[in-house]
């Protein structure tokens, strides 16, 4: 009989354990939705002109939190693996403070015209934020 009210709370705690997707609802104990924070980016776009294959391009990203909550920057993920993003802050941006983001395009194996996105996904409304990056890279031979 023990075993059974064992398994049968063993079996409960897993099915209680999943995931909880972020809402409205339960993100209101990081912000109050009434008044967001709102990342206001310098420059949304970046056009590298043109660079070789192989070329690695860096670019820092500034942004203020304009609006009057703490911003929280969940994560940050370039459109393929050729783009990603570095050293942003974990901590939350209050009202008026700023922040940067460094980003990084391994040209590598992208010859012709490029147009890559980088999305901030953050407890703003909407919660996506992007970034995007364009510029052609040409082969050794073609310079």
């Amino acid at each position: 009989m023990n075993y059974q009210i064992l398994a049968f709370i063993a079996i409960a705690f897993l099915f209680s354990c999943g995931t909880t997707e972020l809402t409205e609802d339960n993100f209101t104990d990081i912000i109050e939705m009434k008044n967001p924070p709102v990342i206001e980016l310098e420059e949304s776009e970046f056009d590298f002109g043109t660079v070789i294959e192989g070329t690695e391009i860096r670019k820092t990203f500034r942004f203020e939190n304009t609006g009057k909550g703490p911003l929280v920057i969940a994560d940050i993920n370039g459109s393929c693996g050729c783009t990603i993003a570095k050293n942003w802050s974990k901590q939350p941006i209050l009202s008026g403070e700023s922040g940067s983001v460094d980003i990084v395009f391994n040209t590598e194996g992208r010859v012709g015209s490029n147009t890559k996105f980088i999305t901030i996904t953050a407890n703003t409304q909407p919660a996506d934020t992007k970034i995007k990056l364009t510029g052609t890279v040409v082969g050794p031979d073609q310079n």
